[in-house]
């Protein structure tokens, strides 16, 4: 980050904090004001890429509605991926993938706000159900923004991001796609975990490694093809030699095209 930039983000965050600890910000602006966002440099008016806080865009000029104001080319319109990242909050830059690919990427940080449920263990629906509410702030506060293809909306979650991808029952109408990488639709020990409740009619994507551990477990062991089969618009990759890691670029060659093609209403 540029010494310039990280000054000018200094009084945000020091206010952010300040605020929260007082209990004067929601989680929800807090969770949007650190969500990380990610610019192809295909869209900027200097043909730069761009990465930063919400934070750091609004301390550059952009503002509350749209954070990246100023920024873009006129007459812009961009698709957006909401990035869910794992357990462990490293984005294993997975939205660097989508924005070389032209995307606006939206990472919110499930981390950003207190008392976050343990993750990376026996989670329950409650992480899950958090999760999802941060992809939903998200997408109803970037839905402001000119620059949005409101008919180029995918959510992408990775490991514990594309557990809670697959259970987004109550997703918003606008996302055209869902992207499940690193988990297996399924849950045999629990039931609020197993299968795919995404709401019919929209785009799924669902992509594991054999050599993913979550494969082969008694638990979780198999691939996203039993809960997507029959299932208009889906489709389940099973990745040779990949184990619980970031796929490769061809991989993600082919999510770009079946956003796109979610996006034209032929996935």
């Amino acid at each position: 980050m540029y010494p310039i930039l990280r000054l000018a983000r200094l009084p945000i965050l020091l206010c952010l904090g300040l605020l929260t600890a007082c209990g004067l910000f929601s989680d929800e602006e807090i969770v949007w004001q650190q969500t990380r966002l990610y610019v192809p440099w295909t869209a900027t008016l200097d043909g730069t890429a761009a990465e930063g806080s919400v934070a750091d865009f609004m301390a550059q000029g952009g503002s509350e509605d749209d954070p990246l104001a100023g920024r873009l080319r006129v007459g812009t319109s961009l698709p957006l991926v909401v990035f869910l990242h794992g357990c462990s909050g490293e984005l294993a830059g997975m939205p660097e993938k989508f924005q070389k690919r032209g995307f606006i990427v939206a990472a919110p940080s499930s981390f950003a706000r207190p008392d976050r449920p343990v993750s990376c263990g026996d989670i329950g629906p409650e992480t899950i159900r958090w999760r999802q509410e941060e992809a939903r702030w998200v997408i109803e506060r970037l839905s402001r923004a000119p620059w949005l293809d409101r008919h180029g909306i995918a959510v992408v979650g990775a490991s514990e991001g594309g557990l809670a991808v697959a259970q987004f029952a109550e997703a918003p109408k606008d996302v055209v796609a869902f992207v499940i990488l690193g988990w297996t639709c399924t849950d045999r020990d629990n039931s609020d975990f197993d299968g795919v409740r995404v709401p019919a009619g929209r785009a799924v994507y669902a992509a594991v490694g054999d050599l993913d551990p979550a494969v082969a477990s008694g638990r979780t062991g198999g691939t996203c093809e039993r809960a997507l089969a029959g299932r208009p618009g889906a489709r389940a990759v099973t990745i040779r030699g990949l184990g619980h890691n970031v796929p490769g670029d061809d991989i993600f060659d082919d999510i770009a095209a079946f956003i796109g093609g979610a996006r034209r209403g032929t996935p």
